[in-house]
């Protein structure tokens, strides 16, 4: 992308044999490396994706010294998560193991963004993407997809909701499109990841959102274009809602436990001990209700005030922590 920056893209791919030809084909000339992860494809897609490079004149990596790249990995279908992880893990194996630096030796660092395989993405939008980076004023950045038209309204509806609950749990009190999969990651940052565990399916960057923000990583949102194609969406919402709100609530209820009552990167005492009791206090009142036949409306009422405070209290130790300098304070 750059004489000093490199850049990884990974694309995942689950019988995309309809739109791949068309992704890769879009893929600036300047990128240096595409990693494709074929997630259990039962159709064409990992022939078109072959034909597409070729088509490009790309090389295999390993091949030979060449400014354009790639590299394509099958693997049994586990989801999209799944493929996502794969392939940021073997950017990092390619990277600490100095393959990069044998075959790009004039890059310096090295930025991963990840892109559909479905072209619902704008290729043009990664300068953008990974300028954040570039300053150093971000660990990783994402999209905001601020063109919804051609939007299904029920994705309309889930993401609004999903933003609602994301910005209360993830530690990121001022994220907004939380369901976009377009995002630019610093290989640094994947360093200091944790891989032990992963969301294999979709709500996977809800997933890496809430981890990320426990742990305190930089993150940035950029505008990018939406482009929705005649493409029918996989994710299916009666099933996706449920599985995703459990998850954003094991992960609030863990980022506050590491963050207020074990106290981990909280500086002040007097803060962890206001979260901790009004938080622990609010849920005791509800409770209450029908264990003790206490007045609903007080109950209610108490424990609205006690996490309108939370919140603000909360929203405010999430800014002083991505502005320290320290990342991540949770390792």
């Amino acid at each position: 992308m750059t004489e000093q920056f490199g850049v990884i893209i990974i694309i995942p791919a689950f019988n995309e044999e309809r739109y791949v030809k068309e992704t890769i084909s879009s893929i600036p000339k300047d990128i240096d490396f595409v990693l494709f992860i074929n997630d259990g494809s039962t159709d064409s897609t990992t022939k078109n994706a072959e034909d597409a490079f070729k088509k490009k004149k790309w090389n295999q990596i390993g091949n030979t010294i060449s400014k354009s790249n790639y590299l394509i990995i099958n693997q049994k279908n586990k989801g999209v998560g799944a493929a996502v992880c794969t392939g940021l893990k073997r950017s990092l194996e390619l990277f600490e193991t100095g393959k990069l630096a044998k075959f790009f030796p004039n890059k310096k660092e090295w930025f991963v963004v990840i892109m559909d395989a479905d072209g619902q993405m704008d290729p043009k939008d990664i300068k953008q993407l990974i300028n954040p980076l570039i300053t150093n004023i971000a660990d990783h950045v994402k999209g905001n997809r601020i063109d919804l038209e051609g939007m299904p309204k029920s994705r309309k509806l889930g993401s609004f909701l999903l933003k609602k609950l994301m910005r209360f749990a993830s530690g990121y009190p001022k994220i907004n499109d939380t369901q976009c999969g377009y995002r630019a990651i610093n290989i640094k940052m994947l360093e200091k990841w944790d891989f032990s565990n992963f969301w294999n399916g979709f709500g996977y960057t809800n997933w890496w959102i809430l981890e990320s923000g426990r742990r305190s990583f930089r993150l940035a949102e950029i505008p990018v274009k939406c482009i929705y194609n005649e493409k029918k969406s996989k994710l299916k919402i009666r099933t996706f809602l449920p599985n995703v709100s459990l998850l954003i609530f094991m992960k609030l209820w863990k980022r506050g436990w590491d963050w207020y009552v074990i106290g981990k990167g909280t500086e002040s005492k007097l803060l962890r001990g206001s979260v901790t009791i009004l938080w622990f206090s609010s849920l005791v009142s509800i409770i209450s209700i029908p264990l003790f036949s206490m007045p609903w409306l007080k109950c209610i009422t108490y424990s609205v005030i006690s996490l309108f405070i939370v919140k603000k209290l909360d929203d405010k130790e999430s800014e002083k922590r991505l502005k320290n300098g320290k990342y991540p304070l949770i390792n």
